[in-house]
């Protein structure tokens, strides 16, 4: 018999994205009786992500590339699919998906529902560049049916900047998070007295995510000897024009307070180990890693951004310093290593309770369940 069940297609711009980030969302989808497809780049990711039990259709996709003719054609490349696939729904996240995927779906007239994960300097810097980025999108998302945000900030942004029509967009609490996996009892696998307070960055190599300020903040701390440690764990993105260098990493990896973990597909494992995270971004959407650390009752250190300060409340869960300041970092480090293991251990318990009451990722899954039923 044919197959009767409704298509919903998920599409960003790596499968590691939807695999890390969106997992348990097709896991939902598919428990809820839809098919489910996704259309990725061909990358080292793209097994994992077929392993959900999802269908994988390869898109060529460059995330930073300027080239109108490439952008043309992937915009046939979605409109090809959608066509091909006649899907229900159309989820996009990630800009250039948000922007032409949802060109293709709307030729297609096939509804999508789009995620903005955080507006970065492709929306706020005053260049050629971004008035381009941002008319693309405020034509682009004319034609979405629903328009995800996740955070005040930034929907507030879209709305001034007229970037998304007022009515369409919905606010949801990031990708959300699996409070269950992110358990704080994992800790107690990993107890180690012995071992020096240690802090931990997880994220993209990016110096956007504030990678120079930490190095310097923490080789100011641990000057004469080594007062704490720092772990780095995740993703060298070449393709980011923020990347670290791998030469500056190398270079970085020589330091003894240093430990250079790499990317893992078991992060709740590396935070089940560490005292304290920390994430000096520059700007967030609603930063995965802040609500997975808080998630394991662990403070948090973050800067006084978007998308962090709206997880992190100074002295509550975490400490807050200033985007961009090394002196701030530093300071902040030295005030967490200062407080006793009561008041670190209520910070974290603290954090938790927001995550499991604001944050959990089932929240996020019900509202896309909700929006695709009332598409549909």
């Amino acid at each position: 018999m044919p197959n009767t069940k409704k298509i919903i297609s998920l599409s960003a711009n790596s499968s590691w994205y939807l695999y890390n980030f969106r997992a348990s969302t097709i896991k939902s989808l598919i428990e809820n009786n839809f098919t489910v497809v996704c259309l990725v780049p061909n990358d080292s990711y793209l097994k994992n992500l077929e392993t959900l039990g999802c269908k994988c259709y390869k898109i060529n996709i460059n995330p930073k590339g300027q080239n109108p003719f490439s952008d043309f054609l992937l915009c046939i490349q979605f409109f090809y699919f959608y066509c091909k696939l006649r899907p229900s729904v159309a989820m996009h996240f990630t800009i250039k998906n948000n922007i032409y995927g949802t060109f293709g779906a709307y030729l297609a007239n096939v509804p999508s529902i789009n995620n903005v994960t955080g507006l970065g300097t492709a929306f706020i810097n005053k260049n050629i560049i971004s008035r381009i980025v941002s008319f693309l999108y405020k034509v682009s998302q004319r034609c979405a049916a629903e328009v995800f945000c996740q955070n005040p900030e930034d929907l507030e942004l879209l709305k001034i900047k007229k970037l998304v029509p007022s009515k369409k967009l919905i606010l949801i609490p990031g990708s959300g998070v699996d409070t269950q996996k992110f358990h704080p009892k994992l800790k107690s696998e990993y107890q180690d007295l012995e071992k020096a307070f240690t802090f931990l960055y997880a994220g993209r190599m990016l110096a956007d995510k504030g990678l120079y300020e930490l190095i310097n903040a923490f080789a100011f701390i641990n000057r004469s000897s080594i007062v704490c440690k720092l772990w780095l764990c995740g993703l060298i993105d070449k393709n980011n024009k923020s990347a670290i260098p791998s030469d500056v990493i190398e270079g970085w990896k020589k330091f003894a307070w240093v430990e250079w973990k790499g990317p893992s597909s078991s992060i709740e494992k590396i935070m089940a180990q560490v005292d304290c995270l920390v994430l000096p971004s520059y700007r967030e959407g609603m930063p995965r890693s802040i609500l997975e650390a808080s998630s394991m009752a662990l403070p948090v250190i973050a800067t006084d951004v978007a998308g962090c300060k709206h997880i992190i409340k100074h002295k509550e869960n975490g400490l807050l310093c200033k985007p961009k300041d090394s002196i701030s970092l530093q300071n902040s480090i030295m005030e967490m290593l200062d407080l006793d293991l009561e008041k670190r251990s209520t910070m974290g318990k603290r954090g938790r309770e927001i995550v499991v009451n604001q944050f959990d990722e089932q929240i996020v899954i019900q509202k896309t369940l909700k929006s695709i039923s009332n598409i549909i």
